[in-house]
This record gives structure tokens, C-alpha cells and sequence, in this order.
């Protein structure tokens, strides 16, 4: 676990090297998608964030939860949460071929490419999409439970923390999958993520949390993660280490 969390911290910041020559261009394609999404993800929370949370408030049983700021806040939170949520599997999907590309490149750079058959354009985007329309359903079903565990007085914290670890857990899988596409099944992928899930949870917290970094943190946050989670595997394929056994979280 700790492990895990070290390592992927420290290829992030091995990557805030690796901006010269033409990344520049990756960072501002992806970056550029990815400052789009945020914009609309705001613009719909605002507008439509009173409108849900008058529906949902209808729906609550307990009449002192109508009443009180808690509510409110948790309601504003939920929406806004539901809403970054397919504003992050749009932009991994948009942005997946780039991404894909990104990291072969730096798979070539390093010296490790080889035998494979190179990218395809056609194929890194079906890969994404199933991976993350995958990833989305799974993510939205735990995060419709934890909220309504939130509902519940007391496990209030707990409920938030469990959300950011999910979400961060299947954002940093998104991401991982860009190198893994090249070098594993999609069977073989999610079983090696669920293995190394305190590295995806960690990647995914990067991730998001340079999104709320205005602009800048949001224009290289995608590229950043990428070339993190491909040094990590990388790293880890050169020791050899045997294959994942078939889990899914």
C-alpha cells in the first residue's frame, strides 16, 4: 500500500519534467478538452444543482433533513460529484487516443517498446470506451450507495472519504489503461488495476486534485497522470513480476 502511494507520487513528479519539445502540444490538445468539460460541469451545477435538490429534498423521509444546512450542502456536493464524475469519463474517452499516444511515445523514449504493433487510432478509442463506460457504471452504482449511507446521521465523514477513494480509485484506472492497452487483455488489465489499487487510488487523487488547481492544474493534469502511470508500469514490468490474478474490484 505504501508502496504503491511512494511510487506513483514520485513518477508525478519525475513527469513534471517531461514537459519540453512536444509535449507542449499533447498538454494543450488534452488540456484544452479537459478545461471545456470543467467549464460546462460548472455551468450545470449552477444552473441546474436548485432544481435536483428540490426533487431529492421531495423524496427524504425525514422532515428534519429539509431543514437544515447539512442537507443543503450535502445535496450541492452529491450533484456537483455526479456531475465531475461524466465530465471525467468524457474527457478520458475524448482525450484517450492522445493520451494512448502520449504514452507510447515515452514507451519508445524509454527503450522499452518492442514487438508491438504501434498505435492505432481506431483501436485505442474502442479500448477506452469500453474501459471506462465499465469503470462509469461501477463508479456511479457505489456512488448512489454511499449517498444514501450519507443520508444516514454519523457516517457522514466516512461517506466522503469512501467517495473520494472510488473515485480516485476508477480515475486513476482510466488513466492507467493508456499504457496497459499496449501490454494486457482487458481481463488482464482490470485484474492487474485491483492489484495495484493504491496506486490507481493515489494517481486518481493527483488527478483530481489538479483539477482544482484554476487553469493551469486542469490544462496539464491529464498529460502529467499519464506519463506517471507509464513510468510506474514501465518500472514494474521490467522486474518481471508474474501475472494478475482475475479480480475485479
Amino acid at each position: 500500500m505504501i508502496t504503491q502511494i511512494f511510487l506513483m507520487f514520485r513518477y508525478f513528479f519525475t513527469a513534471l519534467g517531461n514537459t519540453k519539445g512536444q509535449a507542449m502540444k499533447y498538454i494543450l490538445y488534452t488540456g484544452l478538452i479537459a478545461l471545456i468539460l470543467v467549464s460546462l460541469m460548472i455551468w450545470g451545477t449552477w444552473n441546474f444543482a436548485p432544481w435536483f435538490g428540490g426533487q431529492l429534498t421531495n423524496l427524504i423521509p425525514w422532515e428534519w433533513a429539509k431543514h437544515t444546512i447539512f442537507f443543503t450542502i450535502l445535496t450541492a456536493t452529491g450533484i456537483a460529484w455526479f456531475f465531475w464524475i461524466g465530465m471525467k469519463y468524457v474527457l478520458l474517452i475524448l482525450a484517450g487516443p492522445m493520451l494512448s499516444l502520449v504514452s507510447e511515445k515515452l514507451e519508445k523514449q524509454m527503450g522499452t517498446y518492442n514487438g508491438m504493433s504501434g498505435f492505432s487510432f481506431t483501436a485505442s478509442a474502442a479500448r477506452t470506451v469500453r474501459i471506462n463506460m465499465r469503470n462509469m457504471l461501477k463508479e456511479l452504482s457505489l456512488t448512489g450507495v454511499l449517498f444514501i449511507g450519507g443520508l444516514i446521521p454519523g457516517l457522514n465523514i466516512i461517506v466522503l472519504i469512501l467517495l473520494f477513494l472510488v473515485q480516485s480509485y476508477f480515475a486513476g484506472f482510466g488513466i492507467m489503461d493508456f499504457y496497459l492497452e499496449r501490454h494486457y487483455t482487458y481481463r488482464e488489465s482490470v485484474a492487474l488495476v485491483y492489484k495495484q489499487k493504491w496506486a490507481a487510488i493515489a494517481l486518481g487523487a493527483i488527478f483530481t486534485l489538479l483539477f482544482l488547481i484554476p487553469i493551469v492544474g486542469v490544462l496539464v493534469a491529464p498529460y502529467l497522470c499519464t506519463v506517471a502511470a507509464t513510468h510506474y508500469f514501465i518500472d514494474r514490468d521490467k522486474k518481471a513480476s508474474p501475472g494478475p490474478d482475475i479480480q475485479s474490484l
